[in-house]
């Protein structure tokens, strides 16, 4: 008969308060031990912590020692360093010294010399007034010719007025007559000045029907149907599609010019 039969039937016979009481010292007894087994891990790893801060201690010593010897170290090194380049300087002195010395001696001559030249031009102040006249004429000259600077400067601004709507419709003619160009900005006059008056909206079409009763109607004198007027005005916008802003003086040399009509500006 095996031993766990044994202990089966032993634990059979036993009464039931009994068993009860068993498990219950057998409960109480296995929280004895982990509590035993609890207490000695902890006192390992209060030793073990015990023992690791005594070591870094110990190390922390040794550095706080390093770093001592190096600072007393880079301490006489700067100390030794300063005191040879302040004996450098106090050996120096005496040589910037004589040098000041010396340039005061040649400033001194060069002032005496100076004056004398100013003494023996003292002395002589008929040739002076001769030799300032020559310069009260160029004084005149140049106020002569600053009208003359003007209307050069009024000249390029009028030109640099026409010069970019030339440049526009030269794109699209590049034998355009110049002449023509400058009398349709004229013609436009103020309204350039403005965004809507510089360029013509053709999806607008009160803007295409003031081209055509402005321009073509009361300018040019044109008495054809107004659908005739019109497609006359598309045709252009169609010409100038790859401008999303047109120029409305190259809008009106291009439309003029289709019909003949550039000497009419």
């Amino acid at each position: 008969m095996t031993v766990f039969t044994k202990t089966a039937e032993k634990y059979n016979a036993l009464k039931p308060v009994q068993s009860v009481r068993r498990v219950r010292r057998a409960y109480v007894g296995l929280h004895g031990l982990a509590f035993e087994r609890a207490q000695t891990r902890f006192a390992q790893a209060k030793t073990m912590t015990e023992t690791l801060f005594a070591d870094l201690v110990v190390k922390g010593e040794a550095l706080e020692g390093q770093a001592i010897v190096a600072a007393k170290d880079v301490q006489d090194k700067a100390e030794k360093s300063y005191a040879e380049t302040a004996e450098k300087i106090r050996g120096a002195i005496p040589d910037v010294k004589l040098g000041r010395t010396k340039d005061v001696a040649e400033l001194e001559a060069e002032v005496k010399s100076l004056s004398a030249k100013l003494d023996g031009m003292k002395k002589a102040p008929a040739k002076a007034k001769k030799a300032a006249a020559p310069k009260a004429k160029k004084a005149v000259a140049a106020k002569t010719a600053a009208p003359k600077t003007e209307a050069t400067n009024t000249a390029t601004k009028t030109e640099d007025k026409y010069a970019s709507y030339i440049a526009d419709v030269k794109g699209y003619d590049a034998d355009a007559d110049e002449a023509v160009i400058r009398k349709i900005v004229n013609y436009c006059g103020i309204a350039l000045a403005s965004r809507d008056g510089k360029f013509v909206a053709c999806s607008d079409e009160a803007e295409r029907n003031t081209v055509r009763d402005s321009l073509l109607v009361k300018k040019f004198g044109l008495t054809d149907e107004q659908s005739e007027l019109d497609a006359l005005i598309m045709s252009v916008c169609a010409t100038m599609t790859k401008d999303r802003f047109k120029n409305r003086v190259t809008f009106y040399y291009l439309l003029a010019k289709s019909e003949g009509l550039l000497s009419e500006f």
